[in-house]
C-alpha cells in the first residue's frame, strides 16, 4: 500500500486577497478545483488512502470534502505544524507504508508512477521529485542522486535542480521529527546528515505550476485552457458571456454573472462575480491583464511571456507571439513551407480570407496576429442559434467562393495540388483502422477471420472509389474549428497547406459535423440547406440533391475515419494526450453517419458500433479524457 498527503494548512498569503474568500486548495482552474485535481492525479498513479492537514478555511474546506463526498482523511491542525509537523501529527496513519507528500498549490501531471518504482529500488529514504526549474534551483547533489547541499539565493548558480513540491518518503523516516512545528527543508538535512538515503528524482512532466502567487496562478488557468486548444473557458454556470468582447484570453469560473457589454483580454473572472451597469457610469467595462474577484481586481502584469506559446493543435510546427505577430517555426524545411507561402500569397491576390504574411526566413514565416479567438473558442460560450447560424453562414460563404468561384482560378496557381483519389481515400481508411481502432481500443480485426476482413476491405474500397470519382474543386481539407478565426467579426481561416483538390461535401463534413463542436441536428440541416441553395443558383444543370447529400454521407464517414486516425496517432505517437477527448464524440458522430447510411456497409457498421460500445461504457483501455 502507498498513501498519500497533502500539505494544505498553510495561510496563502502570497495569493490574497484571493484566499481571504477562497482557500488555496479550492482555487478553480477553468472549471476544476485544484483539490480535487490533486487527489484524482494521485489515485491515478496507485495511490491507495490520501490524508489532508487542515488549519487556515479548515471548515470551508472540509465542507467541500464532505459536500463532494472524497474520501481523504482529515489532519486538523490547531496552531500551524508547519511541513514536516504536519507528517508528525499524522504519523499513525502514515507510519506502516511509503508515502507521497503533496503540496496543495502544485498543478502538474509528472511521472510519479516511475518515480516510486525508483525510490524502492534504491530503498531510499526520501525521494525529492526535482526538475530544473532555473528560477528556484536551490538542490546540489551529485552525479548518483544523492542530496548535497541546500543553497541560499547567493550560491544559485551551484544548484542542479529545483524542488517541484512533491517528495516520497519511507515510513522509517518519521521517527526524525519532533513533536510540534517544524520544517521539512530541516528533516530532509537531518536525515542525510544521520545517514539516510536522501535522493533526488528529476520528474517529466507535459506541464507545472505553483500557484502560489496571484501571477503564477494565472499563467496556470490560461496554459490549461490553452493545452484545451482554446483561449476561452466559461463554466456551465456562468451567465453573459456572449456580452464579452473578447480579444484575449477569458475565463469565467462558476457562477459568474455579466450583465453589460464589456471588453476583456487576459482575464480571470473569479466564482460569484456579478459585473453590472451599477458598478460604472459608463456603458462598457474594459478588463485587461487582470484577476477579478467579489470586490477586488488584481492587476497581473506580464501573464505572458515575451515569446507567448501558442497552442498549435496536431501540427509538427511551433508557434509563438512577438512584437504582435505570429511566428511560425519549422523543425525542418519540407514542401508544406512553400506551399504556405505560395498558397497564401494566391488567396490574397483572389481575396479569400487568410492571414498577412510580414517576413519569410529559412524555417520560419512571421504571419498577422488575428488574435485568440477561433470558432472553437467562440463556441466555449453558450450561444443563441441565430448567432451561431450568422457565424457558420459567413463562413460557408467563403467556403462556397473557395469550392466555386476560386477553383477556376488554379491555373495561375504555380503549383499542382494533390487530389483526393482512391488511394488517398484508402490511406486515411487504413490509418483509421491502425492508430485508433488498434492503436486506441486495442482491437486486432484479424480475429473476426478472413471473410469478415475481406467484407470490410471491400466497403472501405467501395467509399474511396465512389469519392474519388466525385467532381473535384480547391479543399481546405482541414476545415475544423480551430482552424477558423474570429477577428472583429470577421473570418479568417489558418493552416490551408494541405489543400488539394476534392468533393466539395468533404469540406463540409469537417465544418459541420466537427468532433470538436457538436451542433445540433436542427442547425447542421439548416447550414446544408444554405449550401445546397447556393449551389441551385450556380449549377448550369439540375442540382441533384439526394447525390449530393449521399456523397456528403460519405464524406463525414471518411473524415471522422480521418479523424480518429489522427487523434489517436497524435495521443499515442505525439504525446498530445488532450486529442484522447475528442475521440468519444467522433466516434458518435461515425456511429450516427453509419446509421444513416443507404450503403451496404454492415461490416465497418459493426466494427463502429462495437467502438462506440465500448466508448459507451467509459472501459478504454488508454487513459481517455471522457469529460
Amino acid at each position: 500500500m502507498i498513501k498519500g498527503f497533502i500539505l494544505a494548512a498553510g495561510f496563502s498569503k502570497r495569493l490574497r486577497p484571493i484566499t481571504n474568500y477562497i482557500p488555496k486548495p479550492l482555487m478553480p482552474i477553468a472549471g476544476e478545483v485544484l483539490l480535487d485535481y490533486i487527489y484524482n492525479f494521485l489515485r491515478c498513479n496507485s495511490i491507495d488512502r490520501i490524508g489532508i492537514n487542515l488549519h487556515y478555511k479548515a471548515r470551508e474546506i472540509e465542507n467541500y470534502i464532505k459536500k463532494r463526498r472524497i474520501p481523504i482523511e482529515i489532519f486538523y491542525e490547531k496552531e500551524i505544524l508547519d511541513t514536516a509537523g504536519a507528517l508528525y501529527n499524522a504519523k499513525n496513519f502514515l507510519k506502516d507504508s511509503i508515502f507521497i507528500v503533496h503540496n496543495a498549490d502544485i498543478y502538474w501531471d509528472g511521472n510519479l508512477i516511475e518515480a516510486i518504482k525508483w525510490h524502492k529500488n534504491l530503498k531510499n529514504h526520501i525521494t525529492l521529485l526535482v526538475h530544473n526549474y532555473a528560477p528556484e534551483n536551490k538542490l546540489i547533489v551529485d552525479n548518483q542522486g544523492k542530496l548535497l547541499e541546500i543553497v541560499n539565493s547567493d550560491k544559485k548558480m551551484r544548484a542542479n535542480f529545483a524542488f517541484t513540491g512533491v517528495a516520497i518518503y519511507s515510513s522509517e523516516i518519521l521517527k526524525l521529527i519532533p513533536p510540534g512545528s517544524s520544517s521539512i527543508i530541516d528533516l530532509w538535512i537531518k536525515a542525510k546528515s544521520e545517514g539516510y538515503e536522501v535522493r533526488v528524482f528529476p520528474v517529466k512532466y507535459s506541464f507545472w505550476h505553483d500557484i502560489g502567487t496571484p501571477l503564477k496562478y494565472a499563467r496556470a488557468v490560461f496554459e490549461k485552457i490553452r493545452r484545451n486548444f482554446t483561449s476561452f473557458y466559461a463554466h456551465p454556470s456562468s451567465k453573459g458571456c456572449c456580452l464579452l468582447e473578447v480579444s484575449g484570453p477569458v475565463v469565467m469560473e462558476k457562477n459568474v454573472k455579466i450583465s453589460i457589454p464589456i471588453q476583456v483580454k487576459n482575464v480571470i473572472f473569479l466564482p460569484e462575480v456579478e459585473i453590472s451597469a451599477s458598478q460604472s457610469n459608463f456603458s462598457q467595462l474594459k478588463f485587461s491583464d487582470c484577476i477579478v474577484g467579489k470586490d477586488f481586481t488584481i492587476p497581473i502584469k506580464k501573464i505572458r511571456k515575451n515569446n507567448d506559446t501558442i497552442a498549435c493543435g496536431g501540427s509538427s510546427r511551433s508557434y509563438y507571439r512577438k512584437h504582435k505577430k505570429i511566428y511560425c517555426i519549422y523543425q525542418e524545411l519540407n514542401e508544406e513551407f512553400q506551399k504556405t507561402i505560395i498558397l497564401n500569397d494566391f488567396f490574397k491576390k483572389i481575396s479569400f480570407p487568410v492571414p498577412k504574411i510580414y517576413e519569410v526566413r529559412e524555417k520560419y514565416i512571421v504571419f498577422e496576429d488575428l488574435g485568440d479567438v477561433t470558432l472553437y473558442s467562440w463556441m466555449q460560450c453558450k450561444r443563441k442559434k441565430e448567432e451561431i447560424l450568422q457565424v457558420y453562414k459567413r463562413i460557408l460563404e467563403e467556403v462556397f467562393k473557395l469550392h466555386w468561384k476560386i477553383t477556376p482560378f488554379l491555373n495561375n496557381l504555380p503549383i499542382s495540388l494533390p487530389q483526393f483519389n482512391f488511394e488517398y481515400f484508402l490511406w486515411e481508411s487504413q490509418y483509421f483502422l491502425k492508430e485508433c481502432v488498434k492503436g486506441v481500443f486495442h482491437i486486432n480485426i484479424s480475429k473476426f477471420g478472413r471473410n469478415w476482413q475481406k467484407r470490410l476491405k471491400e466497403e472501405l474500397h467501395y467509399i474511396a472509389e465512389k469519392l474519388a470519382q466525385a467532381d473535384k474543386v480547391l479543399l481546405h481539407r482541414d476545415l475544423q474549428s480551430q482552424n477558423i478565426m474570429i477577428k472583429k467579426g470577421k473570418i479568417y481561416f489558418l493552416d490551408y497547406q494541405s489543400a488539394r483538390l476534392g468533393p466539395a461535401e468533404y469540406d463540409l463534413a469537417s465544418l459541420i459535423w466537427d468532433p470538436y463542436i457538436m451542433l445540433s441536428n436542427e442547425l447542421r440541416k439548416e447550414l446544408v440547406d444554405f449550401y445546397m441553395e447556393k449551389m441551385l443558383k450556380i449549377s448550369d444543370q439540375i442540382f441533384q440533391r439526394p447525390l449530393f447529400l449521399q456523397k456528403l454521407n460519405l464524406c463525414k464517414i471518411q473524415r471522422h475515419m480521418q479523424a480518429l486516425g489522427a487523434y489517436g496517432f497524435l495521443s499515442n505517437c505525439k504525446g498530445k494526450k488532450n486529442f484522447s477527448k475528442f475521440i468519444p464524440s467522433a466516434v458518435k458522430l461515425l456511429d450516427e453517419d453509419l446509421s444513416e447510411c443507404s450503403e451496404e456497409l454492415n461490416n465497418l457498421r459493426e466494427l463502429i458500433s462495437q467502438l462506440h460500445s465500448i466508448v459507451s461504457k467509459k472501459i478504454i483501455p488508454i487513459n481517455i479524457n471522457l469529460d
